[in-house]
């Protein structure tokens, strides 16, 4: 009965040159119907939280229902993040499933550590992006993280995929803004980096705005 009303729902929100343009930027599903996120999230609110809804939303290759499962998860049961990510393909649903639900996981931080290593660019990405979103939050990076995190960020700032070099970029930049003592240790590793002065630039920006 829920899943009806959903795709109900889902279909009278519909947008064809939404839809249109998301294919074009090669998003790809089975279905697409091009409805706003600030849209879903309102139908989410109608059912959220709900586990076994999710999770069988998720199953669907329907890029609502796929939204719409990160937005009804519930954190405290979730246990498969792995399954999850290893399905994600473009960068409209990592960000969704970085913001809505893998940041609120109480194993956040170790899942990012695990992705970023990982072989798959789109696990990277959400590894990368997860950790935005927990510097965001003011979360430290834990010293014995530390290491391997500099070192996969310097690795995937050589991709050659300029999605991974900005998810890369993008976490080092917001790690660097929580403190001037943590911008200068990142200048002080990336001295050499192509990205240097975009670094540079960045904290004494925020800085100066800060003050």
């Amino acid at each position: 009965m829920k899943i009806s009303q959903i795709r109900k729902k889902i279909f009278l929100a519909r947008d064809g040159v939404s839809a249109d343009s998301l294919r074009k930027k090669g998003i790809h599903y089975k279905m697409i119907y091009g409805v706003p996120v600030v849209t879903l999230r309102k139908i989410a609110r109608d059912y959220a939280p709900d586990y076994e809804l999710a999770n069988i939303l998720w199953k669907e290759d329907n890029r609502e229902l796929k939204i719409l499962a990160t937005l009804i998860q519930e954190p405290e049961l979730f246990e498969t993040a792995n399954e999850w990510v290893s399905d994600i393909h473009n960068l409209e649903l990592a960000e969704q499933s970085v913001m809505n639900l893998f940041c609120k996981l109480s194993d956040a931080s170790h899942l990012a550590k695990d992705w970023i290593q990982s072989k798959e660019p789109y696990i990277v990405i959400c590894g990368f992006l997860l950790y935005t979103r927990l510097f965001s939050q003011n979360t430290p990076i834990k010293s014995e993280e530390a290491e391997l995190y500099f070192e996969s960020v310097e690795k995937t700032l050589r991709s050659d995929s300029q999605l991974l070099r900005n998810a890369a970029l993008t976490s080092l930049k917001r790690l660097g803004r929580q403190s001037v003592l943590q911008s200068k240790d990142i200048l002080t590793r990336f001295s050499s980096n192509p990205f240097y002065e975009e670094l540079k630039f960045e904290f004494e920006f925020f800085s100066k705005y800060e003050d």
